[in-house]
């Protein structure tokens, strides 16, 4: 084989391995005190100093200074005697002799870290930007729960009634491994992660502080604010997900994606492929072969790995592209999402029992489950992970509810800035605006034609000039940002592409080591 041919294939391998793992998030491997519980008190703060890599931002240094902080605090704080455990909180340092109130970051989820290397630097120039590791996930301990992604994969269905009765089994089976392992499971919650941020907040010495979160960590900000309104200046929220919101809604997705579809009709060049596009899914979903080159294709993996996939607006160029190959006779593209979905166990960082205590610690879905998964089989996409959360009327995960004001809209005052994208499959962007009439210092900016993880993505120093002029001025002004069509022709990298040269990893038996080595 030629050197230049291997180098194609190399670099063909690491695209996909690159997008195949797009559900895991890469935490900071930074290093923090190690602090011995057993002799440690409540508040404990202990610090190093150093510094993080900057990669991304070429017009600021490439070591930023930075505060690697290990916080003791209370397991349970409504028990007197809890025991205590340990979270890791990173300050980068601002680039200002004086700066101006810290930023706190809050990302989305839950199941991944709130810490990350150097994110967005050009904050730094007027704020100090602070990371308080979510309890669970980032400190000690950890709620590992490597059987329950085990076990999505493994049940034939795991989004039918039967599928749900054997997760819920199955998870119940690790909360009460991790409550005999002496983990107090109903402490990792949201209240308890608003306490942490605010027990880090004090040990570092703030005033008043700004959020910027995203996603989950809007919810967060949203209740800290409620919590600590006298703590807070100014708060941003990328992907608003307000109380009541975290059970998906299979019409919602629908509805956007019958809404991108009509994009691609009026596309010429889309329509001389297929002039109705849900037609060609439909179709397609009818006559789906059961394996593809010895790959099994199931369409409930697929939908789900589709869920995820659209929180990008490429994502749904390259669900279409991968119909119309399927229509045509190639499934490559749709047996990729399914080969994807069963690496859920290999991906490191993503604990779904951390993802269940904070999600049905706030929200439970009244629908009977009979209704969803009726929707949920019908629709092309869908909210499959919805269903997920029903496992607890199964007696999965049994987590105690936070007290009800935190599970209800209510006013505050605090200055709020919400950003939202028009065809936002996660949090859309119809109930930032229900939220907003609580919010009377709210402003909320909608950005068409963008999807869940598409606002900072796309006009980017439009974006750092909106957030910056809201955390100096308390000013919001989005005119500046203009309508982005989505380049249906050239959805890169294709499925089908990734589909064929995941198998030629599959039959090498490479797949586990893969995922190892990317995770």
């Amino acid at each position: 084989m030629s050197k230049k041919k291997k180098i194609m294939i190399g670099g063909g391998i690491l695209t996909i391995i690159a997008v195949i793992f797009f559900i895991s998030t890469a935490s900071a491997k930074d290093k923090y005190p190690v602090v011995d519980l057993s002799k440690a008190s409540k508040g404990d703060f202990v610090t190093k100093e150093g510094f993080s890599k900057n990669k991304y931002y070429k017009a600021y240094p490439k070591k930023i200074k930075s505060s690697f902080s290990t916080i003791v605090v209370p397991e349970n704080r409504t028990k007197e005697n809890s025991k205590l455990i340990s979270l890791p909180v990173k300050r980068l340092h601002s680039f200002s002799d004086n700066p101006k109130e810290p930023v706190f970051f809050l990302y989305g989820g839950p199941e991944s870290s709130n810490l990350r290397r150097t994110p967005v630097v050009w904050l730094l120039e007027n704020h100090d930007v602070v990371m308080v590791g979510y309890r669970g996930i980032d400190g000690d301990p950890v709620l590992e729960t490597p059987e329950i992604l085990a076990a999505m994969v493994s049940i034939k269905d795991a989004y039918s009634l039967e599928g749900i009765k054997k997760l819920a089994h199955a998870s119940s089976k690790v909360f009460n491994r991790l409550e005999s392992s002496g983990i107090d499971v109903h402490a990792y919650n949201m209240i308890e992660v608003l306490d942490d941020i605010e027990d880090a907040r004090k040990a570092l010495g703030y005033n008043k502080i700004n959020f910027y979160s995203s996603s989950y960590g809007t919810r967060l900000a949203y209740l800290f604010g409620v919590r600590y309104p006298e703590n807070v200046n100014r708060t941003m929220m990328d992907g608003v997900n307000p109380p009541g919101r975290f059970i998906w809604k299979a019409k919602d997705t629908e509805a956007i994606l019958k809404k991108v579809a009509d994009q691609w009709n009026n596309d010429p060049l889309c329509a001389e492929k297929s002039p109705d596009i849900l037609a060609t899914m439909a179709k397609v979903n009818k006559t789906l072969p059961y394996t593809w080159r010895k790959i099994d294709i199931e369409l409930p993996r697929i939908k789900a790995m589709m869920f995820i996939t659209t929180y990008q607006r490429n994502g749904f160029a390259q669900i279409f592209n991968a119909y119309v190959a399927a229509e045509n006779g190639d499934y490559s593209g749709l047996a990729f999402l399914a080969m994807a979905y069963n690496q859920l166990p290999f991906t490191d960082g993503m604990s779904f029992g951390e993802n269940f205590s904070k999600a049905m610690c706030a929200d439970r879905d009244t629908t009977r489950i009979e209704e969803k998964l009726l929707a949920q089989e019908s629709a092309f996409i869908g909210a499959p992970f919805s269903t997920l959360f029903d496992l607890i009327k199964f007696g999965g995960w049994p987590i105690d509810l936070i007290p009800e004001e935190y599970r209800k809209l209510q006013s505050s005052e605090v200055e709020t800035l919400l950003l939202s994208g028009d065809i936002d499959v996660s949090t859309p962007y119809q109930y930032a605006k229900e939220m907003l009439e609580y919010l009377p210092n709210g402003h909320h900016v909608i950005f068409k034609n963008r999807g869940h993880q598409d606002i900072g993505i796309l006009q980017n120093y439009e974006y750092h000039d909106l957030i910056n002029t809201f955390y100096q001025e308390g000013t919001v002004d989005g005119s500046a940002f203009t309508f982005q069509p989505i380049n249906f022709n050239e959805s890169k990298p294709s499925f089908q592409k990734m589909g064929k040269m995941f198998r030629f990893i599959k039959r090498l038996g490479l797949t586990k080591f893969v995922s190892k080595f990317m995770n």
